[in-house]
């Protein structure tokens, strides 16, 4: 467990080393620029030892124990020089009021995602799947599987997780990058709304409605990439910024190859990276113009760090992006481009931030959409706006961290947005275009996918912008302004204090259950049919095991059999060996009718049905049996 940290000792020592070398720019500025190299430094040495199948426990160890040992050296030879660290300073009760604060939604956060295991039924699924694929075959290489997801998703968290998986040997430390990002986003958030000339009272503001963002709250104690994705573009809009106000002449290329990072790191991370990196691009349009060299730096950076993974998608499936070979309706792309689909997705989308805790108004809200529907001309549940076979609806779960919205932040940013337009006097960068790139991310956002009731944590990239326009234009109404706006976050945040899968207070609260048990928050039956499956595929001795699932969640259950199974337990789907020989068994984690023999590829003869749990198949072969 403890060795997994050696991955994310880097972290500090960068930003230590950033802030020593450049006090001016403060250590802000030098977290964000630490968090892009260490980041970039994950990829990197990922891509290299796949390529070099080297992706394995004495390389990685060895790579960060030099990695973190010549950073300890230069900070340490810093230090000598007399440089060091300038810490922030908290002038006046209200800012060491909300630190206070900020700092122990922190703390909580970080025991929440220490305490608990992965447990977002995404991660289980095949972000955490993936990772177990990557390190049996030492490398990050596509591999035989029905769950496209694993495959074609842009893979930098998981990167991240795969590092501390390896060294660790558990999952111990699969939440932390999560966390890492929502601290993370804290800080963009105050850059963002410096750069928009707020106070330091507004940008401490700013960072106070993303920490009390529920999306962000229950993200930041999970193992999915939604903040990260959300850090990166606020980064990048936050280079943008900086780099069209510059002065002409003003060459700037360090700051234009961070923004070419930031912008790589977002579109590695994940694919919904491409609705908002747009935006930026076209704040920088004229002094990209005016600076050739730096734009050069910042599409080479951008277009690199993705380009491994985006070649993988094009050799395995023809495109970059890759195919989602889901069922009918189960592509995410919006599939009816009209002026009402477009209507129809930004309505829906609203109302996942305007639920209450009050069915009864939740009904009205959706009677009112529904009207409105009809009067565009379209089905509410149209398959082609709609994702899967989802229906909309409007429902509070503000401690669900899949459907929770935010509804105090929505209305703040509904308030603040004509204040902006009409009210608030430019000061450093232009605030009323961040309010038009704001709402263009907003549009694109609608444009691009179809509406689904998860959708609200898609949408952390706009309420980190959000965060910055609410917190200067209350700054301009005043301290009353900049106090109220604290208070509605606040009370917003409430409800979703807790998250349901990863509860610390209510009982059975994470500790009164075990860890395989906490696995399973979602469906504890889940975990009782998994542990009954598991039993049987070790009691047949199985040393190769496919498994068979687009929807399951097949994560503990794998993990289990590589740590239990013995020295020859693999999981089969590796290249080429997955081309010539057929698995020892196939467990089916599907809802659906299993007949008594089955075959899988390379296999000679029929598999046999054995009993397993209800709706769930395993097929043994005696012959390939231990």
């Amino acid at each position: 467990m403890v060795a997994g940290a050696l991955e994310f000792a880097a972290l500090p020592l960068l930003v230590w080393l950033g802030q020593a070398r450049a006090p001016a720019r403060g250590w802000r500025a030098a977290a964000v620029r630490a968090a892009l190299a260490w980041a970039a430094a994950v990829l990197v040495l990922t891509e290299v030892l796949s390529a070099c199948r080297a992706l394995s426990f004495g390389p990685v160890l060895g790579a960060w124990i030099a990695i973190d040992s010549a950073l300890a050296i230069l900070a340490w030879r810093v230090s000598r020089r007399g440089g060091g660290p300038i810490y922030p300073r908290l002038d006046g009760w209200w800012l060491r009021i909300l630190a206070a604060a900020l700092a122990g939604l922190l703390t909580l956060s970080l025991v929440t995602a220490m305490l608990s295991p992965p447990n977002t039924p995404d991660a289980l699924s095949y972000h955490l799947t993936r990772q177990l694929m990557w390190l049996q075959q030492r490398g990050v290489q596509h591999f035989v599987t029905l769950d496209d997801r694993a495959l074609m998703m842009p893979p930098l968290c998981e990167m991240m997780q795969a590092h501390a998986l390896l060294l660790s040997g558990g999952d111990g430390w699969a939440n932390f990058p999560s966390w890492l990002a929502y601290g993370l986003g804290l800080v963009v958030a105050s850059l963002l709304a410096r750069e928009l000339g707020a106070g330091r009272a507004a940008q401490a503001l700013a960072a106070v409605m993303v920490a009390t963002l529920p999306m962000a709250w229950h993200a930041a104690s999970g193992a999915k990439n939604d903040l990260m994705v959300a850090d990166w573009l606020g980064i990048f809009a936050w280079f943008a910024l900086r780099l069209a106000a510059a002065p002409p002449g003003c060459r700037q290329r360090g700051e234009w190859l961070a923004a070419g990072v930031a912008c790589g790191l977002s579109l590695a991370t994940k694919t919904t990276a491409l609705i908002f990196v747009p935006l930026p691009l076209v704040l920088l349009a004229a002094a990209a113009w005016r600076n050739p060299r730096g734009a050069a730096l910042l599409a080479g950076a951008a277009l690199l760090l993705p380009a491994a993974h985006a070649w993988r998608n094009i050799e395995w499936y023809g495109t970059p992006l890759g195919v989602h070979r889901a069922e009918d309706g189960g592509a995410q792309g919006l599939e009816l481009r009209t002026w009402q689909s477009v209507a129809s997705n930004a309505l829906r989308n609203a109302t996942l931030h305007l639920t209450t805790p009050s069915p009864l108004i939740n009904r009205k809200v959706c009677s009112v959409v529904v009207r409105l529907h009809d009067w565009l001309g379209l089905d509410v549940n149209d398959r082609r706006t709609t994702l899967w076979v989802l229906r909309y609806g409007v429902a509070w779960g503000p401690r669900d961290e899949m459907v929770a919205g935010a509804p105090a932040q929505f209305l703040l940013g509904l308030a603040a947005v004509p204040l902006l337009l009409f009210r608030v006097k430019p000061r450093g960068a232009n605030v009323r275009v961040i309010g038009i790139l704001l709402a263009g991310g907003a549009l694109l956002y609608c444009v691009a996918l179809k509406w689904q009731p998860a959708g609200a944590r898609l949408q952390l990239p706009a309420f980190l912008v959000l965060a910055a326009v609410v917190a200067r234009v209350a700054e301009c109404v005043g301290p009353r302004g900049l106090a109220t706006a604290v208070a509605v976050c606040v009370l917003g945040w409430l409800p979703s204090a807790e998250t349901s899968d990863r509860p610390l207070w209510t009982a059975p609260c994470l500790g009164e259950w075990t860890r395989w048990e906490n696995y399973f928050r979602f469906d504890p039956t889940e975990g009782m049919r998994q542990e009954a499956c598991l039993r049987a595929v070790l009691d047949a001795r199985v040393s190769s095991l496919r498994v068979v699932t687009r929807h399951g969640f097949p994560y503990p259950l794998l993990s289990r059999f590589l740590s239990e199974g013995g020295p020859s337990a693999r999981l089969w789907g590796a290249l080429p060996a997955a081309l010539v020989e057929p698995p020892d068994a196939v467990l089916v984690l599907e809802d659906q009718p299993h007949p008594a023999t089955l075959r899988p590829p390379g296999a000679s003869r029929d598999f046999v049905r054995v009993a397993v749990p209800s709706p769930y198949a395993l097929y043994v072969s005696t012959a390939g049996a231990r």
